[in-house]
């Protein structure tokens, strides 16, 4: 039946779409739609909104070439990362023992052999077509015209295993639009999202030393081909989790009165919430189900972006929203109050990216 028995019996966990699925299969895809939560604490964010088109962005580093570009049909701005360059974020310090990593990627499909990897190692390096590094952990999208299967590559050697670390499943790469690709660490454990859906799972794969970066790099191989290879990045954000924040959330509602997270998110200048939220929101919706006397307040906040009353609007809207799908849960109504608050009280500063990241948050409060 494909890959999927091998779930059960091996330690790497892999997920597909469009698969014939049993009983315990239907259990996995439930995880896999809910599984990824987004860190509360951001440590990097850069959509590139403030480099110039054709400029190398001020806050990453490339051991070869890359430049901010606009695509036609997409508002934001993405990085373009040319053949064989190693690209990285600037990292103050290691990341930490739990955190998350989010960014939308695209690969062109305007040449012939694609592929688009990253990874985490003890420091930025050259990602080969074979991946299996001793210094890191990597994954890849295969993508190719000439004939050779598509998949989703990942590696590594940690632990002393010098076995080949190529492994591989099936997946389409989608060509010419945004992938959005999630990662979750949890100490030794790294998992891989891709457009919500889990496609690896591996226990026991990430070693501590790995935190010390995070990069991009477009794979090549001998063939000339291979080096006109490229792809883009856009939405990063690197976030530290909690071991398992969600509980936290409902804890601190219910032990201090309030609590305020900016793990609900929400599309750029919009009250849709992306699917990544709903796993905290339905921690949320169960807490409320079993503390029946409580009631809430919920409170949107912005950044400072863009004009103030819009943003008041707006950040009522967004409280609106979260209440809707409370209510959508099984949560009465009158039970909820919304508010927003816009800008008006930041919680860090509105000239770092980080900072707006933090402002951009939802407040529950119980009254």
């Amino acid at each position: 039946m494909h890959m999927k028995k091998m779930i059960v019996l091996m330690a790497v966990c892999f997920s597909f779409n469009g698969l014939a699925q049993s009983s315990l299969e239907e259990e996995l895809q439930t995880e896999n739609e809910t599984g990824f939560v987004a860190g509360t604490r951001n440590i990097f964010t850069d959509n590139f909104s403030k480099d110039a088109a054709g400029d190398f962005p001020a806050r990453w580093n490339s051991t070869k070439s890359g430049e901010v570009r606009k695509l036609k049909g997409f508002e934001n701005s993405f990085l373009k990362i040319s053949d064989g360059a190693v690209v990285n974020p600037e990292l103050t310090k290691p990341l930490p023992e739990h955190f998350t990593v989010e960014f939308d990627l695209i690969v062109p499909g305007d040449v012939p052999i694609r592929m688009a990897s990253f990874g985490f190692g003890t420091k930025p390096f050259v990602i080969s077509n074979l991946l299996s590094p001793k210094e890191g952990v990597v994954f890849s999208f295969h993508s190719t015209n000439k004939g050779i299967a598509d998949g989703l590559k990942f590696g590594t050697k940690n632990n002393g295993n010098n076995k080949p670390g190529l492994q591989s499943v099936d997946f389409k790469t989608p060509l010419n639009k945004v992938i959005k690709c999630a990662v979750t660490v949890n100490k030794t454990r790294i998992r891989l999202y891709v457009d919500g859906v889990k496609m690896v799972d591996m226990p026991t794969a990430f070693n501590p030393l790995f935190r010390n970066s995070f990069f991009f790099c477009p794979s090549t191989h001998g063939s000339a081909d291979s080096k006109l290879n490229y792809f883009y990045i856009s939405n990063v954000v690197i976030a530290e989790a909690g071991i398992d924040h969600r509980s936290q959330v409902i804890k601190d509602l219910m032990e201090n009165g309030s609590v305020s997270t900016t793990a609900i998110q929400f599309a750029t200048n919009s009250d849709v919430i992306t699917p990544n939220s709903m796993e905290i929101i339905r921690q949320l919706a169960d807490g409320l189900k079993e503390n029946a006397t409580i009631n809430l307040k919920i409170v949107g906040h912005t950044d400072s972006d863009g004009e103030e009353a819009k943003n008041l609007v707006l950040s009522k809207k967004r409280a609106d929203a979260v209440k809707a799908k409370l209510v959508s849960l099984g949560i009465i109504s009158e039970r909820i109050r919304t508010e927003g608050k816009g800008e008006s009280e930041p919680v860090a500063d509105n000239k770092t990216p980080e900072g707006k990241a933090q402002n951009r948050r939802v407040e529950f409060i119980k009254i």
